[in-house]
């Protein structure tokens, strides 16, 4: 620590170790590869939704010579891609909904109340995490096709609740335990119940998780192809990344066309997260401390 004179004031000027510096400038050399690793290929799918598939297979550039919307067009006219729009938003936001109607009494339960149960059922939900979505599919699809469910659009809302309950109530679950004990007691004091407690106490205490909980979800969910495709037949009602694939042909890829609908896709969940990004940042923070 060196210390420096300053007219009548002593100001301490301190100075990093130089292994702590080294560490330093290695971490953040690191996040910036990093980042680029990940906007770059991005920003080379914007660049090529603007282009012809022959350019863009013959000439390689990150920024095109000109803003062509060709591709957008040709995507709106030869995709049914609004429909799917409408059908991945639908499906997405419903599935949501019942997972919050599911997720956080149950989360609430397994968090607040002391039973003899409550670890183990925490505990099974934890362990179901690891369980990998595509093994559960062919007992999904039988099952559903024994309901006659399949070909409902809305159908599928069930099997995307089922895969993410588990993860859902591992993270809200662990945000609830955060939360102290002594505010129900002093909500109990104060004549509150149950449902008060939870509504009341509990919900916006959590808010934080529930933002995380639904990110999280919502992107699982408006993501997922494989499970959209097996469990929705129809043509009608097909979701966004299973038309996704349509511009593909069987001996012809229109790269232009999909990157124009790639970033017609992502553009939803950029929204979302930018809108929620700091609620995101926080629960993510507060569950890393609490966790």
């Amino acid at each position: 620590m060196k210390i420096v004179e300053l007219g009548t004031q002593n100001v301490k000027k301190i100075s990093l170790p130089k292994k702590k510096h080294l560490s330093i400038t290695v971490t953040y050399s690191f996040l910036i590869f990093y980042t680029m690793l990940t906007l770059v290929p991005i920003f080379w799918v914007f660049t090529n939704s603007f282009r012809e598939s022959g350019e863009i297979l013959t000439n390689f550039r990150i920024i095109p010579t000109s803003f062509d919307l060709s591709n957008y067009i040709k995507l709106f006219e030869a995709t049914n891609i609004l429909r799917a729009f409408y059908n991945s938003l639908s499906i997405t936001v419903i599935s949501l909904l019942v997972l919050m109607v599911i997720v956080l009494p149950l989360s609430f339960a397994i968090s607040r109340f002391k039973f003899r149960m409550a670890t183990y059922i925490y505990l099974f939900f934890s362990l179901a995490v690891l369980i990998p979505t595509i093994t559960i599919l062919p007992m999904n699809y039988k099952l559903f096709n024994e309901l006659g469910l399949l070909g409902y659009k809305y159908s599928i809302v069930i099997a995307y609740v089922v895969e993410q309950i588990p993860i859902s109530v591992f993270l809200m679950a662990m945000f609830m335990k955060a939360i102290p004990s002594e505010l129900d007691e002093a909500a109990i004091i104060d004549g509150c119940g149950v449902w008060k407690i939870f509504t009341k106490v509990t919900i916006p205490l959590s808010q934080n998780g529930i933002v995380t909980m639904l990110i999280l979800a919502s992107v699982a969910i408006w993501n997922d192809y494989t499970t959209a495709l097996i469990m929705i037949p129809k043509e009608e009602h097909k979701t966004l990344s299973v038309i996704l694939a349509y511009a593909k042909g069987e001996y012809f890829v229109d790269y232009g066309m999909m990157s124009a609908a790639v970033i017609f896709a992502i553009i939803p969940m950029l929204v979302f997260y930018l809108i929620t990004k700091e609620k995101l940042v926080s629960g993510m923070s507060l569950g890393a401390v609490k966790g």
